[in-house]
């Protein structure tokens, strides 16, 4: 079936309205309607995929006489084949999936089609519509023997009753399933959830769980698998996780939150991101560690207030690392601990000569500085980008930090003022990358008061010699603060000739004149 869009602004407008009556959440950009010479609606709307999927088959034309009409073509987008408009459907949330359906009679029916389902309970009116809906479109492909490309499913309700899950579950696998996110209340994190038959889906290339809990793992097997993500997923036994990894042959994307294993070992040699994440502090006496061996690692994500070792054997060169843990250091280092400076040692040590970009937080830089005082870092020769969060209280192992760095280009630089040390901060030399290398720094911490952020910019301007771009933010409270801070800041000497100073944000600091 062929449609033709010729519709005048007064007609444009009108069904706008219509669908904003119908309670369709749409979005058009304003500056689209500019380019193509269209009235724009009263209201903004929400979605821009669907409006772009509406516009296909409308082409604008400029003529000598009249500035701009619509002319009406065929209908181009419907014209191409159900398979094809239900694997580009896939990729959108099931609720504006079915909002295509009020855009032409073609559409209508287009949505049950679509071979996968992105629903949240909390975008029905209870936890029962979620149900019969969910039941509904499995028993649709069902009957089609339709294939299952994704299953996604939130449950937060507090009123819920999680046993339908397994059914559907169960019949997405047996569909060659290839995506299957699972994501319920807290309140059944115990509870046996799912299939077991989900660990050995030979389809499955992506699997991200949430509070759910399995009692055995008789047998694993996912030859397709590249992305798993498992967040406070309960397992019986403890060594289920590596079972899992070993059972993965493709697996590149890899991500474990969770607080209740003491030990967390990947061994791997087709990874190449991890991220592990365990928020919460413990005050036992029981040795909590992370054991990583992936020879194609490129990316190391690290937010971890339990472990007090970790081991990394092996990653690939030029790495990103992010690091936010403390090595269950509390508050103090104690000199005669060896054992944990020798893990904050050996940590170091394992990742210096693979990482090329670094991101280190307040608390893993608070034990380096006490560190620092007993032993020395090794170098990270080809480190190029840092991004430090400092306490103000540490800037003055500053120095000695950047000092393992000696071919570093960028450095963001973002400080912890919540203390109440005032005190000038006498930084005690200046490293090797001030001279060689260092071209850009950008100061992420908003400078109110000219006090210390002052000071460590001085320090900068004075003493790196290729120096290229300093950024930084101004947060006085009116124009005349921000005004004295930056004439301070024009007044210090630079060692670059070629130094430019930006201001980031000059379009706020504007508007309060």
């Amino acid at each position: 079936m062929t449609i033709n869009f010729t519709i005048c602004f007064g007609e444009e407008q009108r069904m706008f309205a219509h669908i904003e009556q119908m309670g369709h959440s749409l979005h058009w950009h304003r500056s689209i309607y500019a380019k193509r010479g269209m009235l724009l609606p009263k209201g903004y709307y929400n979605n821009k995929v669907l409006w772009k999927m509406f516009l296909f088959s409308k082409e604008i034309h400029q003529t000598d006489q009249r500035r701009y009409q619509t002319i009406g073509r065929e209908d181009r987008l419907s014209l191409l084949p159900n398979p094809l408009l239900s694997r580009v459907l896939l990729h959108l949330p099931t609720k504006d999936v079915v909002k295509t359906s009020v855009l032409s009679s073609r559409w209508r029916s287009v949505w049950r089609y679509v071979p996968g389902l992105d629903l949240d309970d909390r975008e029905l009116p209870d936890y029962s519509s979620f149900v019969n809906f969910v039941d509904r479109f499995v028993e649709f492909l069902r009957s089609n023997d339709s294939p299952i490309a994704k299953l996604k499913l939130t449950s937060k309700r507090v009123k819920s009753d999680p046993s339908a899950i397994k059914p559907w579950v169960k019949e997405a696998l047996v569909r060659k399933l290839q995506h299957l996110e699972i994501n319920y209340s807290t309140r059944f994190n115990s509870l046996e959830l799912l299939p077991i038959m989900l660990f050995a889906c030979p389809t499955l290339v992506c699997l991200r769980l949430f509070d759910v809990a399995f009692n055995e793992l008789n047998h694993v097997s996912l030859p397709r698998l590249k992305t798993m993500h498992l967040e406070e997923v309960k397992f019986t036994n403890h060594a289920a996780i590596e079972t899992l990894i070993a059972s993965c042959p493709v697996l590149e994307d890899l991500s474990i939150v969770q607080d209740d294993l003491k030990v967390i070992r990947v061994v791997s040699q087709t990874i190449t991101s991890i991220n592990l994440v365990r928020d919460t502090n413990h005050q036992d006496n029981e040795k909590w560690e992370v054991l990583i061996h992936t020879p194609r690692l490129k990316y190391l994500s690290l937010k971890d207030k339990k472990s007090s070792s970790f081991i990394i054997y092996k990653m690939s060169p030029s790495a990103k690392v992010d690091i936010a843990v403390d090595f269950n250091v509390k508050g103090f280092l104690d000199p005669n601990d060896l054992e944990k400076r020798n893990s904050i040692g050996h940590f170091f040590k394992n990742i210096s000569s693979s990482v090329r970009d670094m991101i280190i937080c307040w608390e893993t830089l608070k034990v380096i500085h006490q560190y620092l005082k007993l032993e020395t870092l090794p170098q990270f020769p080809i480190m190029s980008h840092l991004h430090a969060k400092i306490f103000v209280a540490d800037l003055e192992m500053l120095p000695i930090l950047l000092r393992s760095c000696p071919n570093l280009k960028t450095l963001i630089l973002e400080l912890n003022v919540s203390t109440n040390k005032k005190e000038r901060t006498r930084f005690s030399y200046v490293p090797w990358c001030f001279y060689s290398s260092l071209e850009s720094v950008e100061m992420k911490t908003p400078i109110s008061e000219i006090g210390l952020e002052v000071e460590v910019i001085k320090y900068f301007l004075e003493n790196s010699r290729i120096l290229k771009k300093l950024t930084l933010r101004l947060a006085g409270r009116t124009m005349k603060e921000e005004s004295l801070i930056f004439m301070e800041l024009l007044n210090f000497p630079r060692r670059s000739s070629v130094c430019e100073v930006h201001v980031a944000g000059l379009e706020e600091t504007m508007l309060k004149l």
